[in-house]
């Protein structure tokens, strides 16, 4: 009787041994590879439009290296994020149908799923055929960051195009001993760098502003040298700036619910009479500017601090480009409570796309660790963070050092805000963009500014 069972326990044994071994095999046979889950759109063409700074340019140079991969050839445009999200609308309103895949601002990440124009991540992650199980487009994504850009009603329709902070720059080499003496002299306390304060940036922008003649660092100016540059067009670098100051001083456009919150306390006045402050220490354009102009002006050595993006400092990095900054800055996380947006734009794949599965492809490529790591030596920012802490960036040489400590820094010590994005951002930027660019031209006081923004929030949202 015991041999018996001794037997028929190693012939059970023996059979889970093989299986084992036939699963096994079968996993190996039928592993997931990118060029088998491309072969059916082999020759078919993504077309893409993205904004013209770091990484669209980085994977616009990697699409050949997709391409040979998987036969699938990528098209890209590239246009100003304003510009994108009134391309999208059009093709929508028109039906042209002509994207596969759209960049989208994290102020519109509730208007286009509300609308029901863009594929839920769901549609391409269910897939089986589709999925790489080296990628999870979930939780591979820092979590503030994910939930800015890309999920609405608790439903993921994106992923991060990049993770775009916001931080501060200023010009290392216009401090020295005499300046710092010269700051103590006339303010009565040591500069501050990076300023943590708002009368510190305050301070630090008033006192660099010099005429063309005067001196800075024992250099005598040819050209005028300002302070800083707050850009007052009506575009999406003021809508972005000015919630830096409110986040700063302790409020935001809208609270937690979507609700609006922007009038709530009386901060918001004190926030924007603070930034028309900063017209005093901006080059004269300051109405027409945008990042485009902040980039410029700090590439061409117009200006000794400012506010950048993880997305533009890398340029102004580049010798050959702007001599002026690059290996001249410092960097410094957000004023006053640090609070930072956790910002990014997404990928979006209309529902009108011609070749959703392919584009999602695509994404999911760039998603992979080895993709996004070889982006940050291209100006890339990614969202993962795993590549974010790899220690090639945390090396002395390596020319993107500061910008990404300051990241690090916010994502450790819980500083990253993720904006609620109701449908009704879609008239509530219109609406903000109009009213501070008015404020910047002159035509109302702060506090007319606010009622304005405010009471149009509200009635654009039925509250």
């Amino acid at each position: 009787m015991h041999k018996r069972l001794s037997e028929m326990a190693l012939h059970g044994a023996l059979a889970l041994v093989l299986a084992l071994a036939l699963s096994l095999g079968a996993a190996k046979a039928w592993a997931w590879t990118l060029a088998d889950a491309a072969k059916p759109y082999a020759g078919t063409e993504v077309r893409g439009i993205c904004d013209g700074y770091a990484p669209c340019l980085a994977y616009i140079e990697l699409t050949s290296e997709f391409e040979e991969l998987t036969g699938i050839k990528v098209k890209f445009e590239v246009a100003d994020l304003q510009a994108i999200q009134t391309q999208f609308f059009t093709d929508q309103i028109t039906g042209s149908e002509y994207y596969d895949l759209v960049e989208v601002i994290s102020f519109s990440s509730g208007v286009f799923p509300a609308q029901n124009l863009v594929h839920p991540y769901s549609d391409f992650t269910s897939n089986a055929a589709l999925r790489d199980p080296e990628v999870d487009m979930h939780d591979d994504i820092i979590p503030a960051v994910l939930t800015l850009c890309c999920v609405y009603d608790g439903v993921q329709y994106a992923v991060p195009t990049k993770f775009v902070m916001p931080f501060m720059i200023w010009r290392k080499d216009l401090v020295n001993d005499e300046e710092r003496a010269n700051f103590k002299a006339r303010y009565g306390y040591d500069m501050q760098l990076p300023p943590s304060e708002f009368q510190h940036f305050y301070d630090l922008a008033e006192f660099y502003t010099r005429k063309k003649g005067d001196s800075v660092a024992g250099q005598v100016l040819e050209k005028a040298l300002y302070g800083t540059l707050m850009p007052f067009k009506r575009h999406l670098t003021v809508l972005y700036n000015f919630e830096r100051v409110l986040l700063g001083m302790g409020t935001r456009y809208v609270n937690e619910d979507g609700t609006v919150a922007i009038d709530e306390g009386g901060i918001a006045v004190k926030a924007l009479e603070y930034y028309l402050s900063m017209r005093a220490f901006s080059p004269p354009g300051y109405m027409e500017g945008t990042w485009d102009e902040e980039y410029a002006e700090m590439c061409n050595g117009n200006l000794f601090i400012n506010w950048s993006w993880t997305d533009t400092t890398p340029f102004l990095e580049i010798p050959e480009d702007c001599p002026a900054s690059a290996g001249n800055l410092g960097y410094g996380p957000n004023l006053g409570s640090g609070l930072t947006q956790a910002e990014a734009q997404g990928w979006y794949i209309p529902k009108s796309a011609q070749n959703p599965d392919a584009a999602y492809l695509f994404v999911q490529w760039l998603q992979r660790r080895d993709i996004q790591a070889k982006t940050m030596p291209m100006g890339g920012n990614p969202s993962r963070e795993d590549v974010l802490r790899m220690p090639e960036w945390q090396a002395d040489d390596w020319v993107n050092r500061g910008r990404d400590a300051v990241v690090l820094y916010n994502i450790d010590n819980g500083l990253l805000y993720s904006r609620p994005n109701p449908p009704a951002w879609l008239v509530w930027s219109d609406l903000i963009m109009e009213e501070l660019s008015a404020a910047g031209a002159g035509y109302q006081d702060a506090q007319t500014t606010i009622d304005k923004i405010a009471a149009g929030m509200r009635e654009a949202a039925g509250e």
